[in-house]
């Protein structure tokens, strides 16, 4: 297993994970990346997902938390995922790839993040900006800090970098369908909650 995890870091670069815990939750009323999911909190059971999928290294970008340095803090904040995936490019090299997954989406599952893993270009399943899977190229290095520079909130816009960059969309499996929901209120995180329940 190790073995084959090494030929692909050397083959492709490494496959990084980017868990988005930076929002301010304001429309949930307190910080979604503590809330209780599986008795640990959601931040960690989003790392420990991708982590299972196979992705190399797990980073967290955010403030506030008390782990090591897989913590990414903003650089230049209040543009969003785009403010997460500048910073996180900082600590990549050319030929890594970046798969991106917000905090609050628990019941995506492991295989939609392999198949993303498994993708050499950017892309994202159709109908949902994220999780999305980012070769770490000098083109998109160069989007990230056009975009981030930028004073039109417009141009924060994942769909906008997507298309920068040619990304595909692919299908998403209509297996899976329902397990693509974010919780941005107390009442989507009590139906998540219930679905979660729902399939124990």
């Amino acid at each position: 297993m190790e073995e084959r995890v090494c030929d692909r870091m050397t083959a492709h670069g490494a496959l990084y994970g980017l868990v988005l815990a930076g929002g301010r939750s304001s429309r949930m009323g307190q910080d979604k990346s503590q809330l209780s999911w599986d008795g640990k909190p959601l931040y960690r059971h989003m790392m420990s997902l991708l982590t299972q999928a196979g992705v190399d290294k797990v980073l967290i970008s955010g403030s506030g938390f008390s782990i090591d340095d897989s913590v990414i803090e903003d650089v230049v904040p209040g543009r969003g995922p785009i403010s997460g995936i500048h910073a996180a490019l900082k600590r990549l090299q050319d030929g890594d790839r970046l798969l991106v997954i917000p905090v609050d989406m628990p019941l995506v599952p492991a295989k939609a993040i392999q198949i993303l893993g498994g993708q050499q270009q950017a892309c994202c399943f159709k109908g949902f900006n994220l999780p999305m899977i980012l070769p770490v190229t000098i083109e998109l290095r160069q989007a990230v800090e056009t975009s981030i520079k930028s004073d039109n909130p417009r141009d924060y816009a994942l769909w906008r970098l997507q298309q920068h960059l040619d990304g595909q969309a692919i299908p998403l499996p209509s297996s899976m369908a329902d397990l693509f929901v974010n919780a941005n209120t107390p009442e989507d995180w009590r139906d998540l909650v219930k679905k979660e329940v729902a399939k124990k």
